[in-house]
């Protein structure tokens, strides 16, 4: 064969004879031309190769390698992407669950039951000061600016003067996790740019609020009182539940036969399954007639026409109009070691009723998950106090929502009787 000799095909690439071999050149799709022998998969054919063979080892080493190069120019395309990948784009990674979705249970992935409260605040107070900038390129004064800046968005955005030590740690702690999965497994940055000094303590302890009895009933009574809220609060107070748990509550969560409440929703993600009052469970057999029978997958909690943000308020408000008007609960100090009452108190309220009637740390935990030494004493110092009041806690809820009770008595034909009832 002549030294000169070259067969050319549309597509493939060049053939030409060089060095006793047969070799192709491929035009790549990273503007390179590099050769490539056709006898290279196997037993060297050079001398005995037919122009068929070579047009055919031509076109599929030209095929071959114009995919491997450009899998390769897409993975690093991809990567360059990746590497400018903003704080807010990640951060709605994140809390919508695409992340976990992407990578699965690593790092302490999970389905975030507070995925909510997270995106709240990465919204108010870190994507106005970060959200367009790529997550590799963040510092720590850029870490310090948030923190420092917080203090004026929440007194412009709120009105208040100062963020409450809690909120500011909070705000820490949800920066500390983005960009811990920034770096796994992320994989955008080597390390985090949120240091531990920068970490806010606490605040000192709270005076924090709790309902007495006689104020959970006035509460639910009061027609005022959209009647979905009161159902919602009914709940809080007598299940222990966390917010997201308590919205996320099915009706196919509701045994009325047994008396037990089952939540597959929670903080921690365990799912929890737990005997609750037999008031409980007729008031709830009476809204789910209200509600007009609904399907096991419809929410317990409708009704609720108010905003998550504010949840507190709502409460204040709500318990003003049952004409409650203690100071602890509803009043406007300004103290700094006394805390605002919070939705989240009706879950305190449930603890300290618990410790008053005697309930150990097991049966607390069923219902609530959790809970630190340090939270333990603080509800049951409020648990004495109940008892020097002689309130006694979880009153029946038997006629406790009027309208539900102003339903006809055939509600109650819905619940099978109760194991151990007559």
């Amino acid at each position: 064969m002549a030294s000169d000799s070259k067969i050319r095909s549309k597509g493939t690439g060049t053939a030409e004879w060089r060095n006793g071999h047969w070799w192709v050149k491929v035009s790549l799709p990273d503007n390179t031309r590099p050769r490539y022998r056709l006898c290279l998969d196997g037993a060297c054919t050079c001398e005995t190769m037919s122009d068929a063979m070579k047009e055919e080892r031509c076109k599929a080493i030209s095929e071959r390698k114009r995919g491997e190069v450009k899998a390769e120019i897409v993975t690093q395309e991809k990567a360059r992407k990746e590497k400018r990948l903003t704080v807010q784009k990640f951060g709605e990674q994140w809390t919508s669950g695409e992340l976990f979705q992407l990578h699965g249970e690593v790092s302490g992935l999970r389905e975030k039951a507070s995925a909510k409260d997270d995106a709240y605040r990465l919204a108010r107070y870190v994507y106005p000061v970060l959200g367009s900038m790529p997550v590799a390129d963040v510092t720590e004064t850029d870490i310090e600016t948030v923190m420092r800046e917080a203090q004026s968005r929440a007194k412009k955005l709120k009105g208040k003067t100062k963020l409450r030590p809690a909120s500011r740690f909070q705000l820490y702690q949800c920066m500390r996790r983005l960009f811990d999965l920034a770096v796994r497994p992320g994989r955008l940055r080597e390390s985090s740019p949120v240091p531990s000094y920068l970490r806010p303590n606490r605040g000192k302890p709270k005076l924090f609020g709790f309902l007495y009895p006689s104020e959970v009933l006035a509460l639910l009574k009061c027609r005022k009182v959209p009647l979905g809220r009161r159902v919602l609060y009914a709940l809080a107070v007598y299940t222990g539940l966390r917010k997201g748990s308590l919205f996320a509550l099915t009706w196919g969560g509701v045994d009325f036969e047994n008396g037990t409440l089952r939540s597959l929703k929670s903080k921690t993600g365990l799912p929890q399954l737990f005997e609750i009052p037999e008031s409980l469970c007729t008031l709830l057999a009476r809204w789910f007639e209200q509600c007009g029978r609904p399907s096991k997958k419809a929410l317990v909690v409708n009704g609720v026409d108010v905003r998550a943000e504010r949840e507190a308020e709502a409460l204040r408000d709500d318990l003003k109009e049952a004409g409650i008007e203690r100071e602890d609960l509803v009043g406007e100090t300004t103290a700094d070691n006394v805390e605002r009452l919070r939705f989240h108190d009706l879950r305190a309220t449930f603890v300290t009723w618990a410790m008053r009637a005697g309930k150990g740390d097991g049966w607390i935990s069923d219902r609530t998950g959790h809970l630190t030494p340090e939270m333990r004493a603080r509800y049951a110092r409020a648990a004495r106090v109940l008892a020097d009041l002689k309130y006694e806690p979880f009153p029946s809820l038997d006629g406790a929502v009027p309208e539900l009770w102003e339903l006809p008595d055939n509600v109650r034909s819905i619940m099978t009787a109760r194991r151990g009832s007559e």
